[in-house]
């Protein structure tokens, strides 16, 4: 495993790129953003800035523009210049709304990026919060097999040369798919992990004997999954003997992902097991147990009412 990597700050021009805005003026700057927090311009145009949080990405709809349209010329510049007397990386129009001439001037003054976006002003606004969050989540990336097993993401692990890759094969073949092979970049979003592939090796898988091969082009792209939430993890090892593995189902084990406890099956392997298909029953047997049922409390009642 990595270090946690944890990026703090970002800029205007990184989240511009990727939720997709039009520029309107971009002051070829760096712009940082550190907060995923958003503000609704409404009352810093009327004067107030009392609590204002400038740090933050500035959003302006209908509601701001059509205020501004009330005024006189003279009345915009001088609330708009007001508006610019405090620092913020960049502004962004919801609505495809036409920018007025006087923030164009007033951001090349300060430096200050602005932006459009065809969203309405609520979904601009989940939008920037949801990817801002994203961009600042703690990451890190492990060795294993991320697969989406009948809806749930289970993360398969193991020593190198266990298996992984070709378990995961036997799973695309049952008609799953499959996030990541080999690298799985881990991100914690909220109280949940969300995995993805290594955009170096993404879709492909490592074969020993065969070598390396393009899953996509080998199943098609519904084989293939961009991201996937992490629920459970299964662990493989060589069968061992002298160990006792969980036959009856009781207390499950966990690891901990980033201070999220995640579910976790330790499944032996040994020559003529079919592990996948057990990875696949230990998938259906997790989100059972999600929904309440638990097949030794089962067994336990029915043994009570003998």
């Amino acid at each position: 495993m990595q270090n946690v990597i944890a990026k703090t700050d970002f800029t205007a021009q990184e989240l511009a790129k990727k939720i997709k805005l039009k520029i309107v003026y971009d002051p070829q700057t760096t712009l940082v953003i550190s907060t995923p927090n958003v503000n609704r311009v409404g009352l810093q145009l009327t004067g107030y800035f009392e609590y204002f949080a400038n740090e933050r990405v500035q959003v302006i709809g209908p509601s701001e523009v059509h205020f501004l349209d009330t005024l006189t010329q003279e009345d915009k510049q001088r609330v708009v210049s007001n508006f610019f007397k405090n620092s913020f990386p960049c502004i962004v129009f919801s609505r495809d709304l036409k920018v007025d001439d006087i923030f164009v001037q007033c951001a090349k003054q300060k430096g200050v990026a602005i932006f459009s976006s065809n969203l309405s002003t609520s979904e601009l606004i989940s939008e920037v919060v949801e990817n801002l969050k994203e961009m600042q989540a703690l990451t890190i990336q492990e060795h294993g097999v991320l697969m989406d097993i009948d809806g749930v993401g289970v993360m398969i692990k193991g020593s190198s040369g266990i298996g992984k890759s070709e378990i995961a094969l036997e799973l695309l073949r049952r008609g799953h798919r499959i996030v990541a092979d080999d690298i799985v970049v881990i991100k914690r979003i909220g109280n949940m992990l969300d995995g993805s592939a290594n955009p170096l090796v993404k879709n492909f898988m490592e074969l020993r004997g065969v070598g390396l091969v393009n899953i996509v082009r080998l199943y098609g792209a519904s084989s293939i999954k961009l991201n996937q939430e992490i629920e459970l993890i299964i662990e493989l090892e060589n069968w061992d003997n002298s160990k006792t593995y969980e036959r009856l189902g009781g207390e499950p084990e966990s690891e901990d992902i980033l201070g999220i406890s995640l579910t976790k099956m330790t499944i032996p392997v040994s020559p003529g097991r079919n592990v996948a298909v057990v990875i696949e029953t230990a998938a259906n047997v997790y989100r059972l147990s999600q929904m309440g049922y638990n097949a030794m409390d089962e067994l336990t009642e029915r043994m009570k009412n003998q």
